[in-house]
């Protein structure tokens, strides 16, 4: 990779970023009728500063920062950032966008929220919290229990699977490869980036090797950014495919560039491990 493919490919990122952050302000403050309108709104503004925050460690980016006179290489932590991106991609397009029907949708909303607070008292009673909310947030655990059992989609499901949501140990039913798949994402492209952005998240030897290896400006290190980029890139690009479904009314934000570049990822991350010798937008 030379410098130009480089920064060819970095401004793609770039552009992308703020398409999504002008999207995000432009429908922040309006009215909603649905709670996935309120959430989805949250988690893409999520997904947008993750954003920034990655394009603030990328060398040459418009946003890049670094201490006056230093140029730091971080590849660890813009891997690490670019893994929290996708994971916040997943619970995009789970909780916000697929079409399921209103009684399963009802299910995710609650199983969602029965975790997330079983979860925020574990973490006050591990804290020995006196908080005056202790109270309020056990009730609303019994609250999101007994509308849990009532869903005909819980009903449903085998009875080891309803004792692990009832307890609040999970907040999703579906596995990543299923999301992945469901947004048209091949599960093995899935499986194999977050993979190996795992190893920096949890340091492993892998991820030491490269960086006492790595130097800053040295051309066979910025090789090491490209995938990464790219990987960043796919996953903005559908969660601004998928943020358009709910507001489509801001497809007028959205450049014909812009549209470009998310058709070609769209179509790069679903076909990609395919028979085909090479998988490009043009076949």
């Amino acid at each position: 990779m030379n410098n130009g493919e480089y920064l060819r490919d970095l401004r793609k990122l770039e552009s992308l970023c703020k398409t999504a952050s002008k999207l995000s302000i432009a429908t922040s403050g309006r009215e909603v009728s649905t709670w996935r309108e309120a959430y989805g709104s949250h988690i893409f503004g999520k997904i947008c500063v993750t954003g920034i925050a990655i394009l603030k460690l990328l060398p040459k980016s418009v946003f890049y920062f670094s201490p006056k006179g230093f140029e730091i290489w971080d590849i660890s932590s813009v891997c690490v950032l670019v893994r929290s991106l996708i994971d916040t991609y997943n619970i995009f397009y789970y909780l916000i966008i697929e079409e399921v029907d209103n009684v399963e949708l009802e299910f995710r909303f609650v199983l969602w929220n029965l975790h997330s607070e079983t979860e925020r008292l574990k973490m006050l009673e591990l804290s020995k919290s006196k908080s005056e909310k202790l109270e309020k947030i056990r009730k609303d655990i019994e609250s999101f229990k007994e509308k849990l059992k009532d869903n005909k989609f819980y009903q449903r499901l085998d009875l080891k699977e309803r004792r692990k949501y009832y307890a609040g140990e999970k907040g999703i039913f579906l596995k990543n490869t299923d999301i992945s798949r469901n947004a048209g994402i091949n599960p093995d492209y899935y499986k194999s980036i977050y993979k190996y952005l795992s190893q920096y998240v949890h340091t492993y030897p892998f991820s030491i090797s490269q960086i006492t290896q790595f130097k800053a400006s040295d051309t066979e290190s910025q090789k090491l950014f490209e995938p990464i980029i790219e990987y960043c890139t796919g996953y903005l690009g559908l969660s601004i495919r998928d943020f358009l479904k709910k507001f489509p009314d801001q497809s007028v934000n959205t450049p014909p560039e812009i549209t470009k570049i998310i058709e070609d990822w769209e179509y790069i991350m679903k076909n990609i491990f395919s028979n085909s010798s090479e998988v490009t937008p043009d076949g």
